[in-house]
Protein backbone atom coordinates (compact mmCIF):
# COMPACT_ATOMS: atom_id res chain seq x y z
CA UNK A 1 0.00 0.00 0.00
CA UNK A 2 0.96 3.40 -0.97
CA UNK A 3 -1.22 6.67 0.15
CA UNK A 4 -3.75 4.00 0.43
CA UNK A 5 -3.79 2.46 -2.92
CA UNK A 6 -2.18 -0.53 -4.46
CA UNK A 7 0.50 -0.33 -7.02
CA UNK A 8 -0.93 -1.76 -9.81
CA UNK A 9 1.93 -4.11 -11.19
CA UNK A 10 2.22 -3.88 -15.20
CA UNK A 11 3.90 -6.36 -17.89
CA UNK A 12 6.19 -5.90 -20.77
CA UNK A 13 4.81 -6.68 -24.32
CA UNK A 14 6.85 -9.71 -24.38
CA UNK A 15 5.44 -10.63 -20.97
CA UNK A 16 1.73 -10.85 -22.31
CA UNK A 17 2.51 -12.33 -24.85
CA UNK A 18 3.92 -15.39 -23.19
CA UNK A 19 1.03 -15.31 -20.64
CA UNK A 20 -1.82 -15.07 -23.23
CA UNK A 21 -0.07 -17.41 -25.63
CA UNK A 22 0.19 -14.95 -27.84
CA UNK A 23 3.10 -13.42 -30.25
CA UNK A 24 4.84 -10.12 -29.04
CA UNK A 25 3.75 -8.37 -32.40
CA UNK A 26 0.16 -9.37 -32.03
CA UNK A 27 -0.39 -7.81 -28.46
CA UNK A 28 2.08 -4.88 -29.56
CA UNK A 29 -0.95 -4.49 -32.31
CA UNK A 30 -3.66 -4.74 -29.79
CA UNK A 31 -1.69 -2.07 -27.48
CA UNK A 32 -1.91 0.61 -30.56
CA UNK A 33 -5.55 -0.13 -30.81
CA UNK A 34 -6.17 0.29 -27.78
CA UNK A 35 -8.06 -3.02 -27.06
CA UNK A 36 -6.41 -3.83 -23.40
CA UNK A 37 -8.19 -2.40 -20.53
CA UNK A 38 -5.93 0.00 -18.26
CA UNK A 39 -2.92 -0.18 -20.71
CA UNK A 40 -0.54 2.96 -20.00
CA UNK A 41 2.26 4.22 -22.64
CA UNK A 42 6.18 4.12 -21.18
CA UNK A 43 7.77 6.39 -23.54
CA UNK A 44 8.54 4.18 -26.64
CA UNK A 45 6.95 0.63 -24.55
CA UNK A 46 3.58 -0.34 -23.09
CA UNK A 47 2.11 -1.25 -19.92
CA UNK A 48 -0.31 -4.01 -19.30
CA UNK A 49 -1.87 -4.24 -16.28
CA UNK A 50 -0.88 -8.39 -14.64
CA UNK A 51 -4.57 -8.60 -14.18
CA UNK A 52 -5.79 -7.15 -17.43
CA UNK A 53 -7.85 -10.31 -19.41
CA UNK A 54 -6.84 -11.28 -23.35
CA UNK A 55 -8.74 -9.50 -25.79
CA UNK A 56 -10.57 -11.50 -28.02
CA UNK A 57 -9.58 -11.87 -31.06
CA UNK A 58 -11.71 -10.64 -33.54
CA UNK A 59 -9.66 -11.54 -36.37
CA UNK A 60 -9.77 -15.65 -35.86
CA UNK A 61 -13.47 -14.82 -34.93
CA UNK A 62 -14.18 -13.31 -38.21
CA UNK A 63 -12.30 -15.81 -40.40
CA UNK A 64 -13.54 -18.78 -38.78
CA UNK A 65 -10.66 -19.73 -36.75
CA UNK A 66 -8.27 -23.23 -36.53
CA UNK A 67 -11.98 -25.15 -36.80
CA UNK A 68 -12.66 -24.63 -40.40
CA UNK A 69 -11.86 -27.21 -43.02
CA UNK A 70 -8.12 -27.69 -42.96
CA UNK A 71 -6.76 -27.32 -46.48
CA UNK A 72 -3.70 -29.73 -47.53
CA UNK A 73 -0.75 -27.21 -47.36
CA UNK A 74 -1.87 -26.38 -43.62
CA UNK A 75 -1.85 -30.27 -43.17
CA UNK A 76 2.06 -30.22 -44.74
CA UNK A 77 3.14 -27.48 -42.50
CA UNK A 78 1.34 -29.62 -39.12
CA UNK A 79 3.54 -32.53 -40.24
CA UNK A 80 6.65 -30.04 -40.99
CA UNK A 81 6.22 -28.53 -36.91
CA UNK A 82 6.12 -31.72 -35.60
CA UNK A 83 4.21 -33.07 -32.47
CA UNK A 84 4.42 -30.44 -30.60
CA UNK A 85 2.42 -27.89 -32.82
CA UNK A 86 -1.03 -26.73 -32.36
CA UNK A 87 -3.29 -24.92 -35.06
CA UNK A 88 -4.22 -21.50 -33.51
CA UNK A 89 -6.01 -19.97 -36.66
CA UNK A 90 -5.52 -20.67 -40.18
CA UNK A 91 -6.74 -18.68 -43.40
CA UNK A 92 -5.51 -18.09 -47.19
CA UNK A 93 -1.66 -17.39 -46.57
CA UNK A 94 -1.77 -17.58 -43.00
CA UNK A 95 -1.39 -19.84 -39.92
CA UNK A 96 -0.26 -19.68 -36.71
CA UNK A 97 0.94 -22.22 -34.83
CA UNK A 98 1.53 -23.03 -30.63
CA UNK A 99 4.08 -25.25 -29.83
CA UNK A 100 4.81 -27.10 -26.26
CA UNK A 101 6.70 -29.83 -25.06
CA UNK A 102 9.10 -30.41 -21.90
CA UNK A 103 11.08 -27.92 -22.11
CA UNK A 104 9.32 -25.01 -23.19
CA UNK A 105 6.53 -23.06 -25.61
CA UNK A 106 6.20 -20.86 -28.35
CA UNK A 107 4.67 -19.49 -31.61
CA UNK A 108 5.29 -19.82 -34.78
CA UNK A 109 3.56 -17.49 -37.18
CA UNK A 110 3.97 -18.07 -41.51
CA UNK A 111 2.82 -16.08 -44.02
CA UNK A 112 2.49 -17.74 -47.50
CA UNK A 113 4.69 -15.03 -49.59
CA UNK A 114 4.62 -16.02 -53.19
CA UNK A 115 4.04 -19.59 -54.31
CA UNK A 116 7.00 -21.70 -53.71
CA UNK A 117 7.81 -19.33 -50.38
CA UNK A 118 6.84 -19.14 -47.39
CA UNK A 119 8.03 -16.56 -44.33
CA UNK A 120 7.89 -18.16 -40.56
CA UNK A 121 7.97 -15.85 -37.85
CA UNK A 122 9.78 -17.73 -34.65
CA UNK A 123 9.12 -16.92 -31.14
CA UNK A 124 10.30 -19.48 -29.30
CA UNK A 125 10.94 -20.21 -25.70
CA UNK A 126 12.18 -24.22 -25.52
CA UNK A 127 15.17 -26.24 -26.03
CA UNK A 128 14.07 -27.70 -29.31
CA UNK A 129 11.11 -28.99 -31.18
CA UNK A 130 10.53 -32.41 -30.72
CA UNK A 131 9.83 -34.77 -34.41
CA UNK A 132 12.12 -31.81 -36.39
CA UNK A 133 14.61 -34.12 -37.59
CA UNK A 134 12.34 -36.19 -39.86
CA UNK A 135 10.61 -33.70 -41.82
CA UNK A 136 8.52 -34.76 -44.66
CA UNK A 137 9.97 -33.35 -47.71
CA UNK A 138 10.29 -35.90 -50.81
CA UNK A 139 13.15 -37.32 -52.33
CA UNK A 140 13.04 -35.00 -55.26
CA UNK A 141 12.29 -31.63 -53.04
CA UNK A 142 15.01 -29.10 -53.96
CA UNK A 143 14.13 -26.47 -50.70
CA UNK A 144 16.34 -23.69 -49.12
CA UNK A 145 15.85 -22.42 -45.70
CA UNK A 146 17.41 -18.89 -45.05
CA UNK A 147 17.15 -18.09 -40.92
CA UNK A 148 17.76 -14.82 -39.32
CA UNK A 149 18.59 -14.76 -35.71
CA UNK A 150 17.06 -11.85 -34.28
CA UNK A 151 17.61 -12.93 -30.45
CA UNK A 152 19.44 -16.02 -28.55
CA UNK A 153 20.74 -18.82 -30.32
CA UNK A 154 19.90 -21.24 -33.12
CA UNK A 155 21.60 -25.00 -33.51
CA UNK A 156 21.24 -26.48 -36.41
CA UNK A 157 22.75 -30.22 -36.27
CA UNK A 158 23.51 -31.78 -39.84
CA UNK A 159 23.47 -35.29 -41.18
CA UNK A 160 26.90 -35.42 -41.67
CA UNK A 161 27.62 -34.80 -37.91
CA UNK A 162 28.31 -31.18 -37.78
CA UNK A 163 26.87 -28.31 -35.74
CA UNK A 164 26.93 -24.77 -37.07
CA UNK A 165 25.23 -22.00 -35.08
CA UNK A 166 23.86 -18.66 -35.12
CA UNK A 167 24.32 -15.82 -33.05
CA UNK A 168 22.24 -12.23 -32.97
CA UNK A 169 21.98 -10.64 -36.13
CA UNK A 170 23.65 -14.07 -38.10
CA UNK A 171 21.96 -15.06 -40.72
CA UNK A 172 22.32 -18.57 -42.51
CA UNK A 173 21.64 -20.45 -46.10
CA UNK A 174 21.50 -24.31 -46.17
CA UNK A 175 19.69 -26.92 -48.22
CA UNK A 176 16.89 -28.91 -46.48
CA UNK A 177 17.51 -32.40 -48.46
CA UNK A 178 19.21 -34.68 -47.65
CA UNK A 179 21.26 -32.74 -44.95
CA UNK A 180 19.09 -31.46 -42.20
CA UNK A 181 18.46 -33.35 -39.12
CA UNK A 182 17.51 -31.12 -36.15
CA UNK A 183 17.25 -27.27 -34.59
CA UNK A 184 17.76 -26.98 -31.43
CA UNK A 185 18.06 -23.27 -29.04
CA UNK A 186 21.19 -23.86 -26.62
CA UNK A 187 19.39 -20.85 -24.36
CA UNK A 188 16.30 -21.90 -24.37
CA UNK A 189 15.15 -18.81 -26.10
CA UNK A 190 15.09 -17.81 -30.02
CA UNK A 191 13.21 -14.83 -32.05
CA UNK A 192 14.01 -14.80 -35.89
CA UNK A 193 12.84 -15.42 -39.19
CA UNK A 194 13.00 -18.41 -41.44
CA UNK A 195 12.29 -18.24 -45.41
CA UNK A 196 11.54 -21.78 -46.76
CA UNK A 197 12.15 -21.52 -50.88
CA UNK A 198 11.07 -24.09 -53.02
CA UNK A 199 13.34 -23.59 -55.52
CA UNK A 200 11.42 -25.42 -58.79
CA UNK A 201 8.30 -23.81 -57.16
CA UNK A 202 9.23 -20.25 -56.21
CA UNK A 203 11.58 -20.05 -59.65
CA UNK A 204 8.61 -19.86 -61.79
CA UNK A 205 7.08 -17.23 -59.45
CA UNK A 206 10.24 -15.07 -59.53
CA UNK A 207 10.12 -15.63 -63.33
CA UNK A 208 6.67 -14.26 -63.50
CA UNK A 209 7.06 -11.27 -61.41
CA UNK A 210 10.31 -10.19 -63.09
CA UNK A 211 9.04 -10.47 -66.36
CA UNK A 212 5.92 -8.16 -65.03
CA UNK A 213 8.37 -5.95 -63.99
CA UNK A 214 10.69 -5.78 -66.44
CA UNK A 215 13.49 -6.76 -63.86
CA UNK A 216 16.56 -9.48 -64.80
CA UNK A 217 14.77 -13.02 -63.00
CA UNK A 218 16.53 -14.13 -59.47
CA UNK A 219 18.45 -17.03 -60.25
CA UNK A 220 17.72 -19.42 -57.20
CA UNK A 221 19.38 -22.51 -58.81
CA UNK A 222 23.09 -20.24 -59.47
CA UNK A 223 22.41 -18.76 -55.96
CA UNK A 224 22.68 -21.86 -54.62
CA UNK A 225 25.75 -23.88 -56.78
CA UNK A 226 27.57 -20.16 -55.86
CA UNK A 227 26.88 -20.51 -52.19
CA UNK A 228 26.53 -23.89 -51.69
CA UNK A 229 29.07 -24.81 -53.64
CA UNK A 230 31.81 -26.54 -51.40
CA UNK A 231 28.96 -27.12 -47.78
CA UNK A 232 26.07 -27.48 -46.63
CA UNK A 233 25.38 -24.19 -45.38
CA UNK A 234 26.57 -20.64 -45.82
CA UNK A 235 26.51 -18.80 -42.61
CA UNK A 236 26.86 -14.86 -42.79
CA UNK A 237 27.50 -13.06 -39.16
CA UNK A 238 25.81 -9.99 -38.16
CA UNK A 239 26.45 -6.83 -40.66
CA UNK A 240 24.68 -3.85 -40.89
CA UNK A 241 23.74 -5.13 -44.32
CA UNK A 242 22.18 -8.01 -43.01
CA UNK A 243 20.22 -6.35 -40.49
CA UNK A 244 19.52 -3.32 -42.47
CA UNK A 245 17.30 -6.62 -44.47
CA UNK A 246 15.76 -8.13 -41.98
CA UNK A 247 15.30 -5.42 -39.31
CA UNK A 248 11.99 -3.76 -40.78
CA UNK A 249 10.23 -7.51 -41.40
CA UNK A 250 10.20 -7.56 -37.66
CA UNK A 251 8.48 -3.66 -37.46
CA UNK A 252 6.24 -3.80 -40.61
CA UNK A 253 3.01 -2.30 -39.45
CA UNK A 254 -0.04 -5.11 -38.99
CA UNK A 255 -2.86 -3.32 -41.82
CA UNK A 256 0.08 -3.74 -44.49
CA UNK A 257 2.42 -6.30 -42.87
CA UNK A 258 1.52 -9.16 -45.48
CA UNK A 259 2.39 -6.52 -48.67
CA UNK A 260 5.55 -5.68 -47.05
CA UNK A 261 7.22 -9.08 -46.44
CA UNK A 262 6.48 -9.86 -50.36
CA UNK A 263 8.88 -7.04 -50.60
CA UNK A 264 11.28 -7.72 -48.14
CA UNK A 265 11.56 -11.29 -49.56
CA UNK A 266 12.24 -9.86 -52.90
CA UNK A 267 15.29 -7.37 -51.53
CA UNK A 268 16.46 -10.92 -48.86
CA UNK A 269 16.52 -13.14 -52.22
CA UNK A 270 18.59 -9.78 -54.72
CA UNK A 271 21.03 -9.31 -51.50
CA UNK A 272 21.74 -13.16 -51.42
CA UNK A 273 22.03 -13.00 -54.94
CA UNK A 274 25.12 -10.61 -54.50
CA UNK A 275 26.79 -11.88 -51.60
CA UNK A 276 30.00 -13.70 -52.27
CA UNK A 277 30.51 -17.04 -50.87
CA UNK A 278 33.43 -15.83 -48.76
CA UNK A 279 31.65 -12.97 -46.74
CA UNK A 280 30.80 -15.49 -44.20
CA UNK A 281 33.72 -13.89 -42.15
CA UNK A 282 35.28 -16.57 -39.70
CA UNK A 283 32.90 -19.93 -39.26
CA UNK A 284 33.18 -21.72 -36.27
CA UNK A 285 31.61 -25.66 -37.20
CA UNK A 286 31.91 -28.34 -34.16
CA UNK A 287 31.32 -32.07 -34.39
CA UNK A 288 27.85 -32.96 -32.67
CA UNK A 289 30.82 -35.26 -30.31
CA UNK A 290 32.42 -32.47 -29.11
CA UNK A 291 28.81 -30.30 -29.07
CA UNK A 292 27.55 -32.92 -26.41
CA UNK A 293 30.33 -32.84 -23.98
CA UNK A 294 30.09 -29.32 -24.14
CA UNK A 295 26.59 -29.39 -23.31
CA UNK A 296 27.25 -32.00 -20.88
CA UNK A 297 29.95 -29.50 -19.12
CA UNK A 298 26.94 -27.15 -19.33
CA UNK A 299 24.84 -29.10 -17.21
CA UNK A 300 27.71 -29.83 -14.69
CA UNK A 301 28.27 -26.52 -13.82
CA UNK A 302 24.74 -25.10 -13.74
CA UNK A 303 23.94 -28.37 -10.84
CA UNK A 304 26.70 -27.94 -9.50
CA UNK A 305 27.38 -24.32 -8.78
CA UNK A 306 28.23 -24.43 -5.17
CA UNK A 307 31.66 -26.10 -6.51
CA UNK A 308 34.62 -23.95 -7.47
CA UNK A 309 36.28 -25.16 -11.17
CA UNK A 310 38.92 -24.42 -13.13
CA UNK A 311 38.57 -24.38 -16.87
CA UNK A 312 42.13 -27.16 -17.00
CA UNK A 313 39.56 -29.43 -14.46
CA UNK A 314 36.81 -29.02 -16.69
CA UNK A 315 38.88 -29.78 -19.67
CA UNK A 316 40.11 -33.20 -18.18
CA UNK A 317 37.12 -34.13 -16.66
CA UNK A 318 34.86 -33.86 -19.76
CA UNK A 319 38.28 -34.81 -22.70
CA UNK A 320 37.85 -31.80 -24.56
CA UNK A 321 41.76 -29.72 -25.35
CA UNK A 322 41.43 -26.12 -23.32
CA UNK A 323 41.41 -23.93 -26.65
CA UNK A 324 38.78 -26.07 -28.43
CA UNK A 325 36.07 -26.17 -25.26
CA UNK A 326 36.52 -22.61 -24.99
CA UNK A 327 35.88 -21.75 -28.53
CA UNK A 328 33.31 -24.64 -28.81
CA UNK A 329 31.27 -23.29 -25.52
CA UNK A 330 31.00 -19.57 -26.33
CA UNK A 331 29.97 -20.91 -30.10
CA UNK A 332 27.06 -23.06 -28.06
CA UNK A 333 26.23 -20.71 -25.46
CA UNK A 334 27.64 -17.21 -26.88
CA UNK A 335 28.99 -16.40 -24.30
CA UNK A 336 32.72 -17.16 -22.94
CA UNK A 337 32.38 -19.74 -20.12
CA UNK A 338 33.27 -17.59 -17.44
CA UNK A 339 31.05 -14.91 -18.20
CA UNK A 340 28.29 -17.12 -19.18
CA UNK A 341 28.64 -18.80 -15.84
CA UNK A 342 28.81 -15.22 -13.62
CA UNK A 343 25.37 -14.23 -15.10
CA UNK A 344 23.92 -18.01 -14.97
CA UNK A 345 25.10 -17.71 -11.21
CA UNK A 346 23.32 -14.28 -10.70
CA UNK A 347 20.45 -14.73 -12.69
CA UNK A 348 19.97 -18.53 -9.95
CA UNK A 349 20.41 -16.09 -7.09
CA UNK A 350 18.05 -13.40 -8.19
CA UNK A 351 15.38 -15.73 -8.62
CA UNK A 352 16.31 -17.36 -4.66
CA UNK A 353 15.61 -14.21 -3.56
CA UNK A 354 12.67 -13.31 -4.85
CA UNK A 355 10.95 -16.78 -4.32
CA UNK A 356 12.31 -18.02 -1.29
CA UNK A 357 13.69 -16.63 2.46
CA UNK A 358 16.87 -18.51 2.46
CA UNK A 359 19.23 -16.14 3.83
CA UNK A 360 21.64 -14.03 1.43
CA UNK A 361 24.48 -16.13 3.12
CA UNK A 362 22.44 -19.46 2.23
CA UNK A 363 22.29 -18.02 -1.35
CA UNK A 364 25.52 -17.07 -1.88
CA UNK A 365 27.30 -19.97 -1.44
CA UNK A 366 24.41 -21.84 -3.54
CA UNK A 367 25.41 -20.34 -6.23
CA UNK A 368 29.70 -20.37 -5.41
CA UNK A 369 30.56 -17.26 -3.87
CA UNK A 370 32.68 -17.83 -0.98
CA UNK A 371 32.22 -14.42 0.00
CA UNK A 372 29.37 -12.48 1.25
CA UNK A 373 30.84 -9.39 0.18
CA UNK A 374 32.04 -10.54 -2.94
CA UNK A 375 28.56 -11.92 -4.32
CA UNK A 376 26.93 -8.07 -2.61
CA UNK A 377 29.06 -6.67 -5.15
CA UNK A 378 28.32 -8.65 -8.30
CA UNK A 379 25.08 -8.41 -7.61
CA UNK A 380 24.83 -4.71 -7.68
CA UNK A 381 27.03 -4.78 -10.72
CA UNK A 382 24.42 -6.41 -12.65
CA UNK A 383 21.23 -5.52 -10.70
CA UNK A 384 21.42 -1.96 -9.62
CA UNK A 385 20.64 -2.34 -5.74
CA UNK A 386 21.95 -5.43 -2.99
CA UNK A 387 20.80 -8.61 -2.68
CA UNK A 388 18.75 -7.13 0.01
CA UNK A 389 17.21 -4.19 -1.54
CA UNK A 390 16.64 -6.09 -4.13
CA UNK A 391 14.39 -8.71 -1.88
CA UNK A 392 12.45 -6.13 -0.01
CA UNK A 393 11.67 -4.74 -4.36
CA UNK A 394 10.41 -7.88 -5.26
CA UNK A 395 8.37 -8.35 -1.91
CA UNK A 396 6.56 -5.26 -2.46
CA UNK A 397 6.03 -6.30 -6.00
CA UNK A 398 4.37 -9.20 -4.73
Amino acid sequence: MQGGRHIKEYLSAREAAQLWGLSERRVHTLCEEGRIEGLIRLGRAWGIPRDAKRPTDERARRRGGADSVMPADIKALIALLGSDATLSFHRDGFAVFQLENDTGNGIITIYDVFPGIRLFYNDLHMSYISDHDSIPLPSTSDILEVNHCREGRFECELKNGECAYLGEGDLSLLSLQPILNTSRFPLSHYHGVSLLIDIPRASRSLDELSELLGTVPIDLYALKDRLLADRPYFIMRGTESVEHVFSELYSAPEPMRESYIKLKAIELLIFLSAAEPDSGGTRHYFYKTRVDAVKAMHRYMTSHMDEPFTLESLSERFGIPLTAMKTCFKSVFGAPIQAYMREYRLQAAAVRLRETDDSIADIAAGVGYDSHARFSSAFRAVYGASPTDYRKISVRKR
